[in-house]
């Protein structure tokens, strides 16, 4: 007897809750949808360990230059670069915003070393941008 009464409050309390949440997500003021809502990217920032990497790492890997003479990247002792020097938010020509360099340059150097059986870096989001 207590089933028959049970299974009908359950459904009943589940499509409650949809009803609810979905109330919520598309009464958004600023008109985002469910998969924005979902799908927030924003992370801190990932926090970087220069003297790990100096011994590990040439300096050229991360500090270079765009030499438009020739055209090619380019490192010179003592004038390092950083990366927001050649790098900016967007893409702009052949430099890629400074996101997606930092994130190819460090993911695939750590995806490489893993695959190497040698010690590496974090390869996923949460592991560098840690919340």
């Amino acid at each position: 007897m207590k089933n028959k009464r049970i299974i009908p409050g359950i459904i009943f309390f589940c499509c409650a809750l949809i009803f609810l949440l979905s109330t919520h997500f598309f009464a958004q003021g600023n008109k985002k949808s469910i998969l924005a809502v979902f799908s927030n990217q924003e992370r801190p920032a990932a926090q970087f360990d220069h003297f790990l990497h100096d011994k590990a790492v040439a300096c050229d890997k991360c500090h270079h230059i765009l030499d438009t003479k020739i055209n090619q990247l380019v490192y010179s002792e003592g004038e390092e670069a950083d990366c927001i020097d050649g790098h900016t938010t967007k893409h702009e020509g052949k430099s890629l915003a400074i996101r997606d360099a930092n994130h190819f340059s460090c993911t695939s150097c750590h995806r490489s070393l893993k695959k190497e059986k040698n010690p590496a870096g974090p390869t996923t989001c949460g592991e560098c941008h840690k919340k």
